[in-house]
């Protein structure tokens, strides 16, 4: 069950949400979530937000053999951000700044020997308490028959009882795309870049990826794509 209200009055905007979940497994829990933003100026809006979360565990973390365990507790957590939003014309800029603290988060346990007995290649497990805090830059726009997009991750993911990094996050990724769009015929190029990142006792290196796309509508009926 959700609830949201709506207030605005000239540059204020204000926004509050409310959530009740009822689980036959784990009981109910109230969420809520408060954001304000103001619009400095015609083209820059700041806002701000905060607020709290729940998730019970999936069905691959409770039951998947060789995986779930079924005594897998719930995730709670708390959040807030800041942020700012830029636009002009056809480009638009976001800057995000944020910090979560979770309880019981779901995440991989590579140690057998921490897992229940039979879990020989790890499992589910959950990680006390813990802290995500980051920023997150994006942008994108269009000149023409061009547009382009970039975004910069970056994260800090720690167990806060042990200050240990946490497993299968990057401390940065990014992505940068330039496209071509002509009467019949466009192209994209992509370019995304992952940092290291530790899993199963291992750091796994960097790495990138690039994709290229291409697309000809010969008929209005009929396009190819490569």
């Amino acid at each position: 069950v959700g609830a949201f209200g709506f207030g605005a009055a000239q540059a204020h905007r204000l926004q509050a949400d409310l959530r009740r979940d009822s689980n036959s497994a784990y009981g109910g829990s109230t969420t809520g979530r408060l954001g304000y933003s103001f619009a400095m100026q015609p083209a820059l809006t700041l806002r701000a937000a905060a607020g709290t979360a729940f998730r019970a565990p999936s069905f691959n973390e409770t039951d998947y053999p060789g995986y779930g365990v079924g005594g897998i507790r719930p995730e709670s957590a708390r959040s807030a951000e800041v942020g700012a939003r830029w636009q002009y014309s056809a480009a638009e800029l976001q800057a995000t700044l944020y910090r979560n603290r979770v309880r019981d988060l779901i995440g991989y346990q590579s140690d057998p020997a921490a897992c229940p007995a039979g879990y020989d290649l790890g499992c589910a497990a959950n990680i006390g308490r813990a802290v995500l805090k980051g920023a997150s830059f994006n942008g994108q726009g269009r000149w023409g028959a061009w547009r382009w997009q970039a975004a910069v991750d970056l994260l800090d993911a720690r167990d806060a009882d042990t200050g240990a990094q946490l497993p299968r996050r990057a401390r940065h990724t990014e992505h940068v795309s330039l496209g071509y769009e002509a009467a019949a015929w466009g192209a994209q190029l992509g370019v995304q870049g992952v940092g290291a990142r530790l899993d199963g006792g291992a750091q796994l290196a960097a790495y990138e990826l690039v994709d290229l796309s291409a697309h000809w509508r010969f008929t209005p009926q009929w396009q190819v794509q490569a």
